[in-house]
Protein backbone atom coordinates (compact mmCIF):
# COMPACT_ATOMS: atom_id res chain seq x y z
CA UNK A 1 0.00 0.00 0.00
CA UNK A 2 2.94 2.45 1.39
CA UNK A 3 4.57 1.98 -2.51
CA UNK A 4 0.96 2.89 -4.11
CA UNK A 5 0.31 5.46 -2.33
CA UNK A 6 3.31 7.91 -1.96
CA UNK A 7 4.01 8.32 -5.83
CA UNK A 8 0.21 9.92 -6.16
CA UNK A 9 0.14 11.62 -2.79
CA UNK A 10 4.09 12.84 -3.79
CA UNK A 11 2.46 14.13 -7.42
CA UNK A 12 -0.34 15.33 -6.38
CA UNK A 13 0.82 17.53 -3.21
CA UNK A 14 4.29 18.46 -3.36
CA UNK A 15 5.00 21.26 -5.87
CA UNK A 16 7.05 23.01 -6.93
CA UNK A 17 7.48 25.32 -4.10
CA UNK A 18 7.70 22.55 -1.51
CA UNK A 19 10.55 20.62 -4.13
CA UNK A 20 12.29 23.73 -3.57
CA UNK A 21 12.24 23.86 0.32
CA UNK A 22 13.31 20.14 0.27
CA UNK A 23 16.31 21.23 -1.76
CA UNK A 24 17.18 23.38 0.17
CA UNK A 25 16.81 22.28 3.54
CA UNK A 26 18.68 18.81 2.42
CA UNK A 27 21.59 21.07 1.59
CA UNK A 28 21.74 22.54 5.32
CA UNK A 29 21.73 18.98 6.75
CA UNK A 30 24.52 17.77 4.79
CA UNK A 31 26.22 20.53 6.51
CA UNK A 32 25.60 19.28 9.94
CA UNK A 33 22.36 21.50 10.52
CA UNK A 34 20.09 19.67 13.03
CA UNK A 35 16.53 20.07 10.85
CA UNK A 36 14.24 17.74 9.33
CA UNK A 37 11.71 18.74 6.30
CA UNK A 38 8.71 16.80 5.76
CA UNK A 39 6.99 18.33 2.75
CA UNK A 40 3.76 16.63 3.16
CA UNK A 41 2.35 18.01 6.25
CA UNK A 42 5.01 20.92 5.20
CA UNK A 43 6.99 21.16 8.53
CA UNK A 44 10.08 22.13 9.35
CA UNK A 45 11.88 20.81 12.50
CA UNK A 46 14.93 22.40 14.00
CA UNK A 47 16.54 21.90 16.71
CA UNK A 48 17.22 25.44 18.81
CA UNK A 49 20.63 26.02 19.97
CA UNK A 50 23.44 26.79 17.10
CA UNK A 51 20.50 25.83 14.60
CA UNK A 52 18.18 28.53 14.90
CA UNK A 53 20.58 30.64 16.58
CA UNK A 54 23.84 32.31 16.37
CA UNK A 55 24.68 31.67 19.91
CA UNK A 56 24.04 29.03 22.84
CA UNK A 57 20.81 30.47 24.04
CA UNK A 58 20.58 28.43 27.24
CA UNK A 59 24.01 28.78 28.19
CA UNK A 60 23.64 32.55 27.98
CA UNK A 61 20.74 32.25 30.44
CA UNK A 62 22.34 30.63 32.69
CA UNK A 63 25.05 32.98 32.50
CA UNK A 64 22.59 36.03 33.32
CA UNK A 65 20.93 33.26 35.82
CA UNK A 66 24.68 32.71 37.85
CA UNK A 67 27.54 32.42 36.19
CA UNK A 68 28.80 29.37 38.81
CA UNK A 69 26.22 27.57 37.38
CA UNK A 70 26.60 28.16 34.03
CA UNK A 71 30.57 26.96 34.37
CA UNK A 72 29.30 24.50 36.03
CA UNK A 73 26.53 23.32 33.21
CA UNK A 74 29.32 24.18 30.94
CA UNK A 75 31.45 21.08 32.21
CA UNK A 76 28.37 18.71 32.61
CA UNK A 77 27.06 18.94 28.89
CA UNK A 78 30.25 18.35 27.49
CA UNK A 79 30.87 15.00 29.34
CA UNK A 80 29.69 12.72 26.40
CA UNK A 81 29.90 10.14 28.35
CA UNK A 82 26.75 10.37 30.01
CA UNK A 83 23.46 10.47 27.94
CA UNK A 84 21.87 13.76 27.19
CA UNK A 85 18.89 12.99 29.53
CA UNK A 86 20.70 12.57 32.00
CA UNK A 87 23.01 15.31 32.08
CA UNK A 88 20.21 17.95 31.28
CA UNK A 89 18.61 16.54 34.84
CA UNK A 90 21.67 17.21 36.56
CA UNK A 91 22.04 20.92 35.11
CA UNK A 92 18.12 21.23 36.42
CA UNK A 93 19.92 20.33 39.78
CA UNK A 94 21.98 23.37 39.72
CA UNK A 95 19.02 25.82 39.67
CA UNK A 96 17.23 23.99 42.16
CA UNK A 97 15.63 26.83 44.87
CA UNK A 98 16.01 29.35 42.26
CA UNK A 99 12.55 31.38 41.39
CA UNK A 100 11.12 31.40 37.91
CA UNK A 101 10.61 35.27 37.77
CA UNK A 102 14.53 35.11 37.90
CA UNK A 103 14.94 32.20 34.73
CA UNK A 104 12.83 34.34 33.20
CA UNK A 105 14.56 37.57 33.92
CA UNK A 106 17.84 35.99 32.72
CA UNK A 107 15.87 34.56 29.87
CA UNK A 108 15.07 37.77 28.51
CA UNK A 109 18.65 39.24 29.08
CA UNK A 110 19.61 35.93 26.91
CA UNK A 111 17.09 36.36 24.10
CA UNK A 112 18.64 40.08 23.51
CA UNK A 113 21.58 39.00 22.77
CA UNK A 114 21.36 36.32 21.03
CA UNK A 115 19.85 36.07 17.54
CA UNK A 116 18.42 33.85 14.93
CA UNK A 117 21.46 32.29 12.67
CA UNK A 118 21.93 34.43 9.79
CA UNK A 119 22.41 31.26 7.35
CA UNK A 120 18.48 30.55 7.72
CA UNK A 121 16.94 33.76 8.39
CA UNK A 122 16.11 34.41 4.54
CA UNK A 123 14.91 30.70 4.57
CA UNK A 124 12.30 31.18 7.22
CA UNK A 125 11.29 34.50 6.18
CA UNK A 126 10.96 33.03 2.43
CA UNK A 127 10.55 29.25 2.31
CA UNK A 128 8.38 29.28 5.60
CA UNK A 129 6.63 26.19 6.28
CA UNK A 130 3.51 25.87 7.16
CA UNK A 131 4.60 24.76 10.60
CA UNK A 132 8.28 25.56 12.31
CA UNK A 133 7.95 22.81 15.01
CA UNK A 134 11.31 23.36 17.50
CA UNK A 135 13.07 20.64 19.70
CA UNK A 136 14.83 21.96 22.57
CA UNK A 137 16.83 20.98 25.94
CA UNK A 138 16.41 24.45 26.29
CA UNK A 139 13.88 25.34 29.37
CA UNK A 140 10.17 26.07 27.82
CA UNK A 141 10.58 29.60 29.18
CA UNK A 142 13.88 30.14 27.66
CA UNK A 143 12.91 29.29 24.09
CA UNK A 144 9.48 30.85 24.34
CA UNK A 145 10.93 34.07 25.34
CA UNK A 146 13.12 33.81 22.38
CA UNK A 147 10.76 32.63 19.57
CA UNK A 148 8.73 35.92 21.23
CA UNK A 149 11.17 38.22 20.87
CA UNK A 150 13.58 37.07 17.95
CA UNK A 151 11.75 34.09 15.84
CA UNK A 152 8.42 35.06 15.45
CA UNK A 153 9.10 38.57 13.69
CA UNK A 154 10.97 37.36 11.00
CA UNK A 155 8.82 34.07 10.95
CA UNK A 156 6.04 35.65 10.72
CA UNK A 157 7.84 39.15 9.01
CA UNK A 158 5.05 38.42 5.59
CA UNK A 159 2.15 36.43 4.41
CA UNK A 160 -0.51 34.73 6.83
CA UNK A 161 0.46 34.26 10.60
CA UNK A 162 2.01 30.92 11.23
CA UNK A 163 2.20 29.02 14.68
CA UNK A 164 5.85 28.19 15.74
CA UNK A 165 5.29 24.67 18.01
CA UNK A 166 8.07 24.13 20.83
CA UNK A 167 8.91 21.02 22.40
CA UNK A 168 11.34 22.26 25.49
CA UNK A 169 12.53 20.68 28.58
CA UNK A 170 9.73 21.70 31.39
CA UNK A 171 11.50 22.48 35.17
CA UNK A 172 9.42 21.39 37.61
CA UNK A 173 8.34 24.14 39.90
CA UNK A 174 6.42 24.70 43.41
CA UNK A 175 4.91 28.24 44.63
CA UNK A 176 7.36 30.08 41.85
CA UNK A 177 10.53 28.00 42.86
CA UNK A 178 12.25 25.73 40.82
CA UNK A 179 12.52 21.94 42.26
CA UNK A 180 15.19 20.95 40.29
CA UNK A 181 13.48 18.26 38.53
CA UNK A 182 12.46 17.63 35.20
CA UNK A 183 9.01 16.67 34.02
CA UNK A 184 9.83 16.31 30.51
CA UNK A 185 12.87 16.03 27.72
CA UNK A 186 11.83 16.08 24.36
CA UNK A 187 14.79 13.16 23.86
CA UNK A 188 15.65 11.48 20.56
CA UNK A 189 12.85 8.93 20.80
CA UNK A 190 9.91 11.36 21.34
CA UNK A 191 11.48 13.84 18.51
CA UNK A 192 10.70 10.97 16.03
CA UNK A 193 7.63 9.99 17.54
CA UNK A 194 6.02 13.49 16.94
CA UNK A 195 7.23 13.81 13.64
CA UNK A 196 5.85 10.32 12.58
CA UNK A 197 2.63 11.19 14.45
CA UNK A 198 2.31 14.61 12.45
CA UNK A 199 2.96 12.52 9.11
CA UNK A 200 0.81 9.71 9.43
CA UNK A 201 -2.27 12.25 10.70
CA UNK A 202 -1.66 13.86 7.04
CA UNK A 203 -1.79 11.00 5.18
CA UNK A 204 -4.37 9.82 7.08
CA UNK A 205 -6.27 13.34 6.22
CA UNK A 206 -5.44 13.11 2.53
CA UNK A 207 -5.51 9.88 1.71
CA UNK A 208 -8.76 10.27 -0.40
CA UNK A 209 -6.88 12.51 -2.72
CA UNK A 210 -5.03 9.93 -4.90
CA UNK A 211 -8.56 8.06 -5.27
Amino acid sequence: MRNEVYPSLLVKLVDSEKQRKIKRFRNLVSKGREIYYDPLPDRLYADLNLTLTDRHLAMRMLEYLDERIAQRAREIMSDDSRSKRNRVEIVAQLVKKKRVEELFDASKKAAEDVNVAKYITNDLENLKPAILVIFTDTPRITANVFKDLKLDPIYNARGKRLPIIIYATELEEYEGVLTGRVTYIPNEIERFKIQTEAHLAFLEKNIHSIY
